[in-house]
């Protein structure tokens, strides 16, 4: 997690004010709080976000330098120095690698702590799976072009056959902050081709959101700068069609805000500029892989990439206390979430 992104999540992803510890790699910023459901037990929420690179506190690989690997030591002294610096009874980790190792160490370091079997006693719940890429394939190789994508015989012919018309209407070329393309000009355009679709209708465009907008100026400077940020631009002659900014954590790539002007729509520009970028990741040695960091059957990133990871929100009681906490704040979560998914059935929302 770049510095940059932290702050700026304060006050805007979570409420604040944010409290962060660094051990030899992991880095772990929650907030602190004490909620009705909890029983009055304090609790400390990780910070993390669904559409944002953040979450598990680790990358999925090794980490940003490379100097060091995962270690089972560096991740049970982080969670000592959170659990004492927090004095929390119950820890809320959203979107946890389910299939990371440091599931298990999680599970020893809480059975130590609490001197008991706890098979029982770190719930979890919303599991579930979002696309991703596996950018460690040679994109030399034999149909390497298209290693880790999802794509069929059919819809590859398809989005060649998208490109073609395409250059029947002018010239198609990508532009990125990777190359050339300055920071302002980037953010400018991109906020124009945004919120020329139905996002500005929604409010959800950058450009019509003056919060997220905010958000986003207050820390894409620092992480383009530091070479952890960028944003790529798919043009039709000096018109851009599409735009997709990205974020670095570790050596994980994640595809962040995407957008498309609508009047291209029947070409899929959205689409081809995801590939542009997943097939530039296939050929940088720095990127490991590449989050979607979509919902569970978003319908262009799990029809493009093959890949699948496992997420779910842990619910982790440091005492006795945490132990009926942490089940009291789970059911009153599941419970909130099935009277909103039948309340949208009843308005004809879901």
């Amino acid at each position: 997690m770049h510095e940059a992104f932290v702050r700026a999540s304060e006050g805007r992803l979570r409420p604040g004010p944010l409290h962060a510890i660094s051990e030899q790699g992991y880095d772990f910023a929650w907030d602190v709080k004490r909620l009705l459901p909890s029983l009055g037990a304090k609790i400390a929420t990780f910070l993390a976000h669904g559409t944002a690179p953040l979450g598990a506190g680790f990358s999925s690989h090794t980490l940003a330098a490379g100097d060091w690997t995962r270690t089972e030591a560096a991740f049970c002294n982080a969670l000592d120095r959170m659990a004492d610096a927090s004095g929390a009874d119950v820890i809320v980790w959203p979107y946890f690698p389910l299939e990371a190792q440091e599931r298990g160490w999680l599970s020893s370091w809480l059975s130590d702590r609490l001197d008991r079997d706890i098979s029982r006693l770190l719930l979890s719940s919303h599991e579930h799976q979002r696309a991703f890429l596996d950018a460690q394939i040679n994109p030399d190789e034999p149909d390497g072009e298209y290693a880790g994508l999802s794509l069929s015989r059919n819809k590859r012919k398809t989005t060649g056959r998208q490109l073609r018309r395409l250059s029947e209407l002018g010239q198609v070329h990508f532009r990125s902050t990777r190359g050339d393309l300055d920071l302002t000009e980037a953010m400018d355009v991109f906020l124009r081709t945004e919120a020329s679709g139905w996002k500005a209708k929604s409010g959800t465009a950058l450009a019509v959101d003056h919060g997220s907008r905010t958000f986003v100026e207050s820390f894409m400077p620092a992480m383009i700068r530091d070479g952890l940020g960028q944003i790529d631009l798919m043009m039709l002659d000096d018109k851009c069609i599409a735009g997709l900014i990205s974020l670095r954590a570790g050596r994980g790539l994640f595809t962040w805000k995407t957008g498309m002007d609508e009047v291209y729509k029947r070409f899929s520009p959205g689409v081809h500029v995801l590939m542009h970028v997943s097939q530039e990741a296939l050929r940088d040695d720095t990127i490991d892989y590449v989050d979607s960091l979509a919902d569970a059957g978003h319908p262009v990133a799990e029809h493009i990439w093959s890949g699948r990871r496992s997420f779910g929100r842990l619910y982790v009681p440091l005492n006795s206390h945490g132990i009926a906490a942490a089940q009291s704040l789970r059911a009153s979560i599941l419970l909130k979430d099935k009277a909103r998914y039948w309340a949208k059935k009843v308005l004809g929302r879901g």
